[in-house]
């Protein structure tokens, strides 16, 4: 595919290689693999597979807590990566986006943890999205407390119980699907390209239902973007995920502290444009709701953020933030951009 020749390109060279191959995973089927509803939307739209990608690598760290106190934290603990592209399609625009992150066992106490999600939408010329489609997969995490997360770390079997699950939204209706699988507990985020095949071709083989449910809607991933874009200072949006329903509530301020510990770290040039946007999750059904944070930098709302984080347990807190690449290595990477 176009797209993952121009990724190739851009990770040519050892050093950034080292720096983003660990963590992007392109996960285009094979000839003659089964199709999900994101590759047929990407098949339609080719121009959003020959547009320069938006590419941002992360570095996760972790915090236990105890009835909200941090006990103890420590860095290096796993990555991710966020991958944007736009492109002008038939009738409007196209969005895809993809996320992913995982774990280093040899860095988490053998914890082995990982999820990927990737996201197509097609919006109409007024920017509301007309088709969308996503799949996603991620390690079952079934730990309560900090108790059974020790007991995690002992007991490991020959399978990794994971979650899979797709969606397709166009003309008011969404249909998903939720299925479990099981993956060699061999492989881990290292593996991201093997894990992301497996998981795409066991996804695409068993489509969404025919029927779905009513309502506009529209998937994760986007609505955040769509967040940060939009020019209100608070944004509820509703979306559809996991077969579910939630609502996504978004408040957005200027965050000059974080912009100088951003900055110190060479992470933003820009500290006084860095901006926090607090959101919740809101599950419609139960009621639940999962709060989480994000920084990005005023004027690049369209692009990965800098930084984010949220409570993944009522005991682990997990952050990601950005990699800053070396002024050098930037300079390679907009260079290569250019001749591809």
């Amino acid at each position: 595919m176009i797209f993952r020749r121009h990724v190739i390109r851009i990770l040519a060279g050892g050093l950034i290689s080292r720096l983003f191959a660990e963590s992007y995973t392109d996960v285009t089927p094979c000839a003659g693999a089964p199709r999900s509803e994101v590759d047929r939307l990407l098949d339609a739209n080719p121009s959003l597979s020959h547009v320069p990608a938006r590419l941002t690598k992360y570095s996760a760290s972790a915090t236990v807590m105890l009835f909200s106190i941090p006990l103890v934290s420590r860095g290096g603990v796993g990555s991710g990566y966020a991958v944007v592209q736009e492109a002008a399609c038939p009738g409007g625009t196209g969005i895809s986006i993809q996320f992913g992150a995982g774990s280093w066992p040899e860095a988490a106490r053998g914890l082995n943890r990982f999820g990927l999600i990737r996201e197509v939408t097609l919006e109409s010329p007024a920017g509301e999205p007309e088709e969308c489609a996503y799949y996603a997969f991620m390690t079952a995490s079934p730990e309560k407390d900090i108790t059974q997360a020790k007991q995690a770390l002992t007991t490991s079997g020959d399978v990794l119980p994971c979650i899979a699950a797709q969606g397709h939204g166009s003309r008011g209706t969404f249909a998903s699907r939720v299925q479990n699988l099981e993956l060699p507990s061999r492989l881990t985020w290292r593996d991201a390209d093997k894990l992301a095949a497996r998981v795409h071709d066991a996804i695409a083989g068993a489509p969404c239902l025919p029927e779905g449910e009513r309502g506009g809607a529209s998937t994760f991933l986007y609505s955040l973007r769509r967040a940060m874009l939009d020019s209100g200072a608070e944004t509820p949006r509703a979306l559809f995920f996991n077969s579910k329903r939630f609502l996504l509530d978004t408040r957005k301020e200027r965050d000059a502290a974080a912009g100088a510990r951003l900055a110190e770290r060479r992470v933003t040039t820009k500290p006084d444009s860095v901006m926090r946007l607090s959101a919740v999750l809101t599950n419609r059904a139960t009621g639940h709701q999962t709060p989480f944070h994000v920084w990005y930098e005023e004027g690049s709302e369209g692009a990965p953020p800098l930084r984010f984080e949220y409570q993944a347990k009522s005991f682990l807190r997990l952050a990601f933030e950005a990699d800053p690449a070396p002024p050098a290595l930037k300079e390679q990477l907009v260079a290569k951009e250019r001749q591809g």
